[in-house]
């Protein structure tokens, strides 16, 4: 349970680099804008603009980038601590005061719960949480006004047990909370016959509708929700860039499928299994970038499909690392000699890691080097941040290396065509990096619980 932890941090402790002496040797002390995260050195000459160490027993969760709050004054960092979701906003200067955003108990906390999901309005200014109830039989949203004091109140409750629920902002007023309600067996004896009437009691209020599928909330005014019609059930959605169309991603218990909100239409995706929706193309709103299997499902691949007319074209294979860059075209981190059937026979094979610039209009496909070798399999791991007002790629590309692998954190610049190594260490914990609104910073979170995780926000080299 989170006890005194969950009272506002009024300062996190800042991670430093400092010079010693001794009384007879003075040693010089290093070289300027010298940062150190906890797993990963970075490199000397990147000038970091801060070091925040996390509460103690913080580890990030890896899917959960940093997320950049009301114009870049605030950073708000997911994660898990005493077995419990909590959510951090980091501002003031050089992001080192604190205060807890989201939580599941404790002072802090809304309502006590476990949180299913959580998201930030595009300007910022509002979180969005989904909160389970204790006996996981209720899902509330949460709102909460960033600039403002308080932990937030319930704007929308939704009454059942869900095996999926994700929430996404499809602009600052609007949420699309996806559901995907628990099957209830039947019960022996029951049907479909409403209860009779017993005109010597009281009327009995009806129990509320259970929710399933696509709810719209409207946040601003009285608020509202409006429930969408489709016949497939819910998974983890992905929009396209001005909420057309959705992807669901698939899970467990539901297969990937494709929404289209104009025409209120759904259909399965033609792979069976769970996929990942990277990017959308931002010039063309049918188009996004996907991880999904191979042919043989034994190994992955980043594949470009368009909803409007089926296409699908392979962009990198043994990969997680790609993103739109405009126009349609895309960048991807990988190998132009690997194949599937290499990854498949050949999963420790060594390679030279490759950024793949794709430009389908001009018909170009430019590769460039990052300059030292992976593995398909380290590859399948990688990951990308892409900022397009920069026109940069930040990757998390693994090195063979003993005794664990090695990270590197390097990034791409597409306008100067260079790139650059921001940070390196061992593969050791977790992390996750995201851009500033307008690409002149870097911030990453890195480490696990045992060993303590540190926030660094850097500005890459150009």
């Amino acid at each position: 349970m989170l006890r005194s932890v969950l009272i506002v941090i009024l300062g996190l402790a800042a991670v430093s680099v400092a010079s010693c002496s001794t009384a007879n040797v003075h040693k010089p002390a290093p070289p300027p804008f010298v940062g150190r995260a906890t797993t990963l050195e970075v490199t000397h000459g990147i000038k970091v603009l801060t070091n925040v160490g996390m509460p103690n027993g913080f580890a990030p969760i890896p899917t959960r980038p940093p997320i950049w709050l009301e114009e870049g004054e605030e950073i708000g960092v997911v994660g898990t601590q005493a077995g419990h979701t909590i959510m951090y906003g980091l501002g003031g200067a050089a992001w080192r005061g604190g205060r807890i955003l989201a939580a599941e108990t404790g002072p802090a906390a809304a309502e006590e719960g476990t949180i299913a999901d959580l998201a930030a309005s595009p300007n910022g200014l509002t979180l969005a949480t989904a909160m389970v109830a204790p006996d996981g039989n209720r899902v509330d949203v949460i709102i909460r006004d960033l600039i403002a004091t308080g932990a937030g109140s319930v704007i929308a409750s939704f009454n059942g047990r869900y095996d999926s629920i994700s929430m996404n902002w499809l602009n600052n007023a609007t949420i699309a909370l996806a559901l995907r309600r628990h099957p209830e067996p039947l019960e022996s004896g029951l049907n479909d016959e409403a209860p009779k009437s017993d005109p010597d009691q009281p009327d009995v209020e009806a129990p509320p509708n259970r929710a399933d599928g696509l709810q719209l909330i409207v946040v601003t005014g009285a608020g509202s929700v409006a429930p969408l019609k489709f016949s497939c059930p819910m998974s983890a959605l992905s929009w396209s860039t001005h909420g057309v169309y959705a992807v669901g991603q698939g899970d467990t218990g539901a297969q990937p499928v494709i929404l289209d909100r104009r025409n209120s239409t759904c259909i399965k995706f033609h792979v069976p299994t769970p996929i990942h929706v990277l990017d959308w193309d931002q010039d063309d709103e049918g188009s996004f970038l996907y991880v999904g299997p191979d042919a043989s499902r034994r190994t992955i691949g980043v594949f470009k499909y368009n909803i409007a007319t089926g296409a699908e074209n392979l962009t990198g294979v043994s990969t997680g690392a790609a993103a739109f860059t405009g126009s349609s075209n895309t960048i991807t981190l990988g190998n132009q000699k690997l194949t599937f059937k290499m990854a498949i026979e050949r999963p420790e094979a060594m390679l030279l890691a490759q950024v793949a610039i794709s430009r389908p209009e001009q018909s170009e496909l430019d590769m460039r080097s990052l300059g030292f070798d992976t593995m398909p399999e380290m590859l399948a791991q990688s990951t990308m941040e892409y900022s397009r007002a920069a026109d940069e790629a930040a990757m998390q590309v693994y090195a063979p290396s003993l005794p664990v692998a090695w990270r590197k954190i390097v990034t791409y610049s597409l306008k100067y065509d260079s790139a650059f190594l921001l940070a390196e260490g061992p593969a050791r914990g977790a992390v996750t990096m995201s851009w500033s609104l307008k690409g002149r910073w870097l911030a990453f979170l890195d480490g696990d619980a045992t060993a303590g995780t540190v926030m660094t926000v850097l500005v890459p080299p150009r």
